[in-house]
């Protein structure tokens, strides 16, 4: 079989409950980068682009309609390369995303790799792999989410702010100079009886209906509350930074970081995992005993940075561990780049335009809005030639 070209994937799209719906003319994301006309109820959440057994891509060769995954088991150094192989590897080693959420995401970490084993034997039906997820968030439009532990002084100031919450937590409110105060204080956000929970959500609830001058993170817990009234989750807003990422600004999550993605779209990145530790906001399992223990209860806000710059006009979102790197490539009518390749595997996706794919000895491919695609190791070089204006291109491949 011939791996030294490219092919064009078909992607999946999961329709989680908190994905984008349509609204009269106006379309999700998803939808529009798809050419998909949906229907009002139906949700257009994330789109995978990747071999992962829960989604994988699927694509012809030879007459052959095969999944992404299964062909990289059959021919897994001409797809992923001798690196990759050679390192060990025999599955795709990342997994490309676009996300776009119009309602809030659970209250989540991603597990590292010693635990993801550890919870994958235990619960292999809520945890399917046995790998980690760091991830990195690129926005596309405005984007919020909570990240990270506020510092513990600002929480404080909260909890002590609102009567509701110095009665919920006046036991640690007793004590804010113990070391691990923000530990015992997260904990008894989620082990404190419903009743109680009740009340607190109900006071501030009814408390800031009536303020003129709510705070961001109040405003926070009213959206919250809002989407999924009596949720303890809801609270969270007063623990966690609110993070807001202009379109190309990014953030990367660790394992054993809380997060939840609240509104907006990004380009999502990660090691090929589907492992989603939960404790909130959602009526998926929740596992919160191992999400509490898990947390690094780490404070402070999470960088942000709009990645390096490439030669030629791209950028490249290098993160700190192996998996995978994100480069966004720009450019009009006329303009090429040559990715650089050290013969691993890559993933394509244009958002927008027509781009001409490249490799030789071929005839040069149309890519066009929304087409995915592999290169396979195999393919050592290629060019990338903008057909139109305003050509944007994101391609997902190894870490260096």
């Amino acid at each position: 079989m011939m791996w030294d070209r490219f092919y064009r994937l078909n992607p999946g799209v999961q329709a989680y409950p908190w994905g984008a719906r349509r609204h009269g003319d106006e379309l999700p994301y998803i939808a529009q980068l798809l050419s998909r006309a949906p229907d009002d109820d139906q949700p257009y959440a994330e789109l995978w682009v990747g071999a992962h057994p829960a989604l994988p891509c699927t694509f012809s060769v030879a007459g052959r309609e095969w999944k992404l995954n299964d062909a990289i088991a059959e021919f897994p150094e001409e797809i992923l390369g001798s690196r990759l192989v050679d390192a060990g590897l025999r599955s795709l080693p990342l997994l490309l995303k676009i996300l776009d959420c119009e309602a809030p995401l659970s209250i989540q970490a991603h597990p590292n790799r010693a635990l993801a084993r550890t919870l994958h034997q235990r619960h292999p039906d809520h945890y399917p792999d046995a790998n980690h997820k760091p991830e990195v968030a690129i926005a596309l439009t405005p984007f919020k989410a909570l990240c990270r532990f506020r510092e513990r002084a600002q929480i404080q100031g909260d909890l002590s702010r609102h009567a509701a919450l110095s009665t919920l937590f006046s036991e640690q409110l007793d004590d804010v100079a113990e070391p691990r105060w923000l530990r015992r204080a997260y904990r008894r956000l989620f082990g404190a009886d419903s009743t109680e929970i009740g009340n607190a959500l109900k006071t501030l609830t009814d408390t800031l209906a009536a303020s003129q001058s709510p705070s961001p993170e109040d405003r926070c817990f009213s959206d919250l509350a809002r989407h999924y009234p009596g949720d303890r989750g809801a609270l969270c807003a007063y623990f966690l930074n609110t993070v807001e990422l202009a379109p190309g600004e990014a953030i990367f999550l660790a394992p054993d970081e809380p997060h939840a993605y609240l509104h907006g779209t990004i380009i999502e990145c990660m090691a090929n995992s589907n492992n989603v530790v939960r404790a909130g906001l959602t009526p998926k399992f929740m596992d919160v005993p191992v999400l509490l223990e898990m947390l690094t209860y780490e404070e402070g806000l999470p960088r942000i940075w709009r990645g390096g710059a490439l030669p030629g006009g791209g950028r490249c979102f290098e993160v700190p561990v192996p998996d995978f790197a994100v480069e966004l490539w720009e450019g009009d009518a006329g303009d090429e780049f040559s990715p650089a390749s050290d013969g691993t595997v890559s993933l394509l996706l244009v958002l927008d335009g027509t781009a001409s794919l490249r490799a030789p000895g071929q005839e040069p491919v149309s890519a066009t809005r929304g087409s995915c695609w592999l290169w396979p190791g195999a393919l050592a070089d290629c060019r990338v030639a903008m057909q139109t204006e305003h050509v944007r291109v994101v391609r997902a491949r190894p870490g260096t």
